[in-house]
């Protein structure tokens, strides 16, 4: 990141003030809350999706606990409780494709919406036609409905092979600890996918994308831990919302995840923006020099 800010010509205060004011002038906190329904819409028809298509490639019955086991360390007991419920009851025949396709439909809506709000973060309007835009919402929800079920794949498949490679030795706690780096690769991966195509940008450098999925993956996770700390010790959100208090923990959630996403695209537009100017003034005064 010091490398970064040296190309730019930025120091750490000035990073820290265009990453505000960018947040403010694209009002990241409303535009949050807009993904934050979008989330909530697809996430249980996404979970469903995803254990589906994992039970179908083989015998993997506890594919779901697997899920939630691992959801559990994200997410607040509470609302973990109100996903495990949720799947159990919508679990069944046939409803794996179902839920497949309306999953596609939410997800690609939350996408749509990120394609719009990181064109406001880079300045851009959407020049490309309508129907384009709308493939690449969707394939970028496809592209990630493949990671998750990859992700789960592993997780689920992963213990029995080295099992059965090499039973009774230290690899299953090798796993246990590669698990969480492996996850963020995967988060990481996704958010590089989601701001290289996502933006109305013609020519972008991969070396302005890295430093803002990096962030906002920290951030997610970082955030994440924090509130599920903040619910088991300190919130009362049962007693402000009675019985929806589960449902507004998991919103809320989902509010934090998206302000996560779009601060990193802010990252990444200030990184970028701010070395194409000082690249163009470099030019200037080559210029004005000859």
């Amino acid at each position: 990141m010091a490398v970064l800010l040296e190309m730019t010509g930025l120091s750490w205060p000035d990073l820290i003030r265009a990453i505000w004011r960018g947040s403010v002038e694209t009002n990241v906190t409303n535009r949050a809350a807009e993904l934050a329904f979008w989330f909530l819409l697809g996430f249980f028809p996404m979970l469903l999706s995803v254990t589906g298509m994992v039970s179908m490639i083989g015998s993997a019955p506890g594919s779901q606990g697997t899920l939630m086991a691992y959801v559990g360390e994200v997410l607040p007991s509470g609302a973990t409780s109100l996903v495990r419920q949720v799947l159990a009851q919508t679990t069944g025949s046939g409803r794996a494709w179902f839920s497949l396709l309306f999953a596609l439909w939410s997800s690609s809506s939350a996408t749509s919406g990120l394609i719009d709000t990181l064109n406001a973060i880079y300045g851009l309007k959407e020049s490309r036609p309508w129907w384009k835009s709308r493939l690449i919402a969707v394939a970028l929800a496809i592209a990630m409905g493949v990671l998750l079920t990859a992700a789960l794949i592993i997780l689920v498949y992963g213990p029995l092979v080295l099992d059965k490679i090499s039973p009774g030795s230290a690899a299953l706690y090798v796993w246990k600890i590669a698990q969480w780096p492996a996850a963020g690769l995967l988060l990481i991966l996704a958010l590089l996918g989601l701001y290289r195509f996502a933006p109305n940008l013609q020519q972008q450098k991969r070396k302005w994308l890295l430093p803002g999925s990096i962030v906002a993956a920290a951030t997610w996770m970082t955030v994440s831990v924090l509130f599920k700390v903040y619910v088991r010790h300190f919130s009362h959100f049962g007693l402000l919302y009675g019985s929806l208090g589960t449902l507004i923990i998991l919103m809320f959630w989902f509010y934090l995840s998206g302000a996560a996403i779009l601060v990193g695209g802010v990252i990444n537009a200030v990184l970028e923006e701010t070395s194409r100017l000082r690249h163009e003034q470099s030019w200037m005064v080559r210029e004005t020099s000859v």
